[in-house]
């Protein structure tokens, strides 16, 4: 009998049921590509807030013995338990020489680094490390030097030395001198437009420093830190420092970046870690907002159609009701209608929002998503709770007719 009343209900009544279907497809189907995106989102947001410099600062640790940083060390970045996550990193080192040059002499920094070094680690697919990875928001006039003999100057610096690409320096430190080829005026709007960097091997010989590094940049991917993470290792237990090193925090990541550089000391740089970790959090909630009024937009447009559906139909339940249905029955006829349009709904709006997810990861990141196989039962979930909270005041309605007044009219 049940079957029989939903297939004439559905039969009779093609378009409060395709109206009803349509918003849950909406719903389901927006919801679903707002879920799959938003771990492609939070991933293409840290690399893009990557571009804001290095996270992690490697320094030697001071009062040890052999507290220093070895160039021999840095491919060992890339074997850490968060290798996947290491964006890239950039070896410096710093020293004070006296630069010449055709307009004037100055004392200055030198600083030797890697630009767009080709690494290769036994193990693992190869990669670029240097400046170019870890600040790409360096504004470069000319490019990047090629050969040993070839250097960026700031562009302070360049400025008082009457400096442009094509010019010549010379170092001079440590008893030795070096000339070098300008082919690029660096402007980054800090310190560093007070110096020069040269190839990080040109400056080991020059400062006779052979294999030493003053510090190292690390840019890797983190997830933004909570209470759990700002807890001191120290003072946690076997499992809670099991949960906290296998967590990609900044803290955790800079642990193990710290582990396998020999004399060396691990600093998160907290502006940057912090101001990343707020976007993304603040991000993550916006996608989750955006989902809950989706679903709440579709169960309002449920509840509008029922509603004016369920006013067209109180004779119909009027007539049940006389004829000896009780509430329960009539809650199951209506409920069993919601149901297998909300069923169908679901279905309709995974494979609806799979293709939107795709769209927008194509049109804003140039980009494919695949959707995971969770948001399929999670369309289902999200069909089932819009079409049962549009239908909560309709059945409210339903249960609330009285056959006395409606039959006698």
């Amino acid at each position: 009998m049940l079957i029989r009343i939903l297939k004439n209900s559905f039969l009779k009544r093609p378009k409060p049921v395709l109206l009803v279907l349509l918003s849950i497809v909406m719903g389901s189907a927006v919801a679903t590509a707002f879920l799959g995106i938003s771990g492609e989102i939070s991933h293409k947001m840290a690399l893009e807030l990557r571009s804001y410099g290095a996270n992690i600062v490697l320094e030697p640790a001071a009062g040890e013995a052999g507290g220093t940083l070895r160039s021999e060390d840095l491919p060992k970045l890339k074997t850490i338990f968060w290798k996947h996550n290491i964006v890239g990193f950039a070896p410096y080192l710093f020293g004070v020489a006296e630069f010449s040059a055709p307009a004037g002499r100055e004392r200055g920094v030198v600083a030797g680094t890697w630009f767009g070094r080709p690494m290769q680690v036994e193990g693992e697919p190869d990669s670029i490390q240097g400046i170019t990875v870890t600040a790409p928001w360096w504004e470069l006039s000319g490019r990047w030097p090629e050969t040993p003999d070839e250097a960026v100057v700031g562009a302070s610096l360049a400025g008082r030395l009457k400096l442009s690409a094509g010019s010549k320096i010379v170092a001079a430190a440590a008893g030795k001198s070096r000339t070098f080829q300008v082919v690029g005026i660096a402007s980054t709007g800090g310190f560093e437009e007070e110096q020069l960097f040269a190839p990080l091997a040109e400056v080991q010989q020059l400062l006779d420093k052979p294999g030493e590094l003053s510090r190292v940049l690390v840019s890797a991917l983190t997830v933004p830190m909570d209470d759990f993470g700002r807890k001191d290792p120290a003072a946690m237990t076997k499992e809670e420092y099991e949960k906290w090193y296998c967590t990609a925090y900044v803290t955790s990541v800079a642990r193990g970046v710290e582990e396998v550089m020999a004399g060396s000391r691990a600093k998160p740089i907290w502006q940057i870690a912090s101001a990343e970790g707020q976007l993304l959090e603040k991000l993550n909630s916006l996608m989750l907002l955006l989902t809950v009024l989706a679903l709440g937009s579709a169960a309002s447009a449920v509840s509008s159609s029922l509603m004016a559906s369920m006013a067209k139909r109180s004779a119909e339940i009027a007539l049940m009701k006389t004829m000896g249905a009780d509430r329960f029955q009539i809650a199951a006829v209506f409920l069993g209608e919601t149901a297998l349009i909300s069923l169908l709904g679901g279905v309709l709006g995974y494979l609806a929002g799979d293709r939107l997810a795709l769209f927008i990861s194509r049109a804003v990141f140039d980009s494919a998503v695949a959707s995971p196989l969770w948001l399929f039962p999670t369309a289902l979930a999200a069909a089932f709770a819009v079409a049962l909270a549009g239908s909560a005041a309709p059945l409210k309605r339903a249960l609330a007719v009285e056959p006395v007044r409606v039959l006698k009219g």
